[in-house]
C-alpha cells in the first residue's frame, strides 16, 4: 500500500479503560471502546510537551491533559450510559468522561500506542 500524504490524519483506535469494579472491592474492570483520533503534528506535540514539563501543580497538569484530549479525540464508538444505551459523542460528554483519571489514562495510552506505529495490543 502506498503512503497517503495528508494535512491531518484521523483514525479509529481501540481504547481500554481500567475502572474500579463497583461490586468487587479491590478488583478492576476493563471496559473498551473505539476513539477517533486526530493527533497533533510534531511541532504541536513538542510545544505541548514543553508546556506540560513547565507546569508546577497537579491541577494544572490535569487541566493540560484534558485540553490535549479535547484537541485530539474527535469521536467515539461503543460508549454506553445508563441502561447500556449508546452515548453519542459530543464535547460535553467527552469532558464528562475526562473528569475521571482512568478514562484520561486509557486515552493517553491508546494514543501513545497508535503513534508508536505498532498494532494495538491484545485486549486493547
Amino acid at each position: 500500500m502506498q503512503f497517503k500524504l495528508a494535512e491531518t490524519y484521523r483514525y479509529w483506535w481501540p481504547v481500554t479503560v481500567r475502572v474500579p469494579d463497583p461490586d468487587n472491592a479491590g478488583k478492576i474492570l476493563e471496559q473498551n471502546f473505539r476513539a477517533l483520533f486526530e493527533p497533533l503534528d510534531r511541532e504541536e506535540q513538542l510545544a505541548e510537551s514543553e508546556k506540560a514539563a513547565s507546569l508546577k501543580s497537579m491541577r494544572d497538569l490535569v487541566d493540560h491533559e484534558i485540553q490535549n484530549a479535547l484537541r485530539v479525540v474527535k469521536g467515539w464508538d461503543g460508549v454506553v450510559g445508563e441502561g447500556d444505551l449508546l452515548v453519542p459523542f459530543s464535547e460535553d460528554k467527552l469532558r464528562l468522561a475526562l473528569r475521571h483519571s482512568w478514562f484520561r489514562d486509557g486515552i493517553q495510552e491508546a494514543l501513545k500506542e497508535s503513534l508508536a506505529g505498532e498494532e494495538a495490543r491484545l485486549g486493547n
